[in-house]
């Protein structure tokens, strides 16, 4: 027999209530609503149509973790998940040495330090999203942290490709090195896999959560792994360039979906 146990708002009468429930969904929604038009919107407004993409999708992340984990949780895994992205970003930034040499373009807004703004919240929302996932498809104390950053880097390496192809980033070492079915190079995909283990790690781990409080990041996660795949097969020149996060999200989710059946 298993024990679910909320930690978030309104404890006392068994979880959220519908109020607070429905604004993760209404920025999901905008989320889908964008990424919808983007392949058909002008040139000239995509840059913008893609931030406010990442900026809804963040605040339907975060507005999911402050309600069903608490803000204890939630405000620390702010605090981990966008400091720990942005100082390595920022440092990769000014010497190379993390993850390569990234060029990134002005035309996703400000910028700090030569990091996006943008950048870090893509990370923390990806991160959150891996999390979520991972505790339907494990709970062993070793394997959920593994689980949730195999999760996230997938997640994360099929929105890289999709940003190189926008044109809002480029990479320039390792240019004519074998990437690992990707437009990343090998080195950065593993170093970006051990940053977003360390995150889940600081982070801690909270109790499974039911299934109503993971159907958001869940649908996120396949809503992503859909565009990724439209993207790749009509708006991109290789289909190659993705098929390895392509393959990793299509792991996570039929794993999600068989964990999902099985344990009900």
């Amino acid at each position: 027999m298993s024990i679910r146990v909320y930690r978030g708002p309104h404890r006392d009468t068994g979880g959220p209530t519908f109020g607070f429930r429905t604004i993760p969904w209404v920025f999901f929604g905008l989320g889908i609503l964008g990424t919808i038009f983007w392949p058909i919107f002008p040139l000239d407004r995509k840059d913008s149509l893609t931030f406010f993409i990442v900026f809804f999708l963040f605040i339907a992340t975060t507005a999911h973790a402050f309600i069903w984990w608490g803000m204890a949780w939630a405000a620390t895994f702010l605090v981990v998940s966008l400091g720990i992205s942005f100082s390595v970003l920022a440092i990769n930034s000014a010497t190379g040495f993390i993850l390569g040499d990234i060029s990134y373009t002005s035309r996703l807004g400000f910028q700090l330090l030569f990091v996006p703004f943008v950048t870090p919240l893509i990370w923390s929302s990806a991160i959150y999203i891996g999390i979520v996932v991972s505790r339907r498809i494990s709970r062993a104390v070793a394997m959920s942290p593994l689980t949730a950053a195999f999760a996230t880097t997938g997640l994360l390496i099929a929105l890289d490709a999709l940003f190189v192809k926008a044109g809002f980033h480029s990479w320039l070492t390792w240019i004519d090195k074998p990437a690992l079915l990707g437009l990343s190079p090998i080195r950065a995909q593993v170093i970006t896999f051990g940053i977003v283990l360390v995150i889940m790690i600081l982070t801690g781990q909270n109790s499974k959560n039911d299934r109503y409080s993971t159907r958001m990041p869940i649908l996120t996660y396949s809503w992503i792994f859909v565009f990724t795949i439209f993207c790749a097969r009509f708006l991109a020149d290789n289909f190659n360039n993705f098929l390895f996060a392509i393959l990793i999200m299509g792991y996570v989710i039929i794993a999600f979906v068989y964990k999902t059946i099985k344990g009900n």
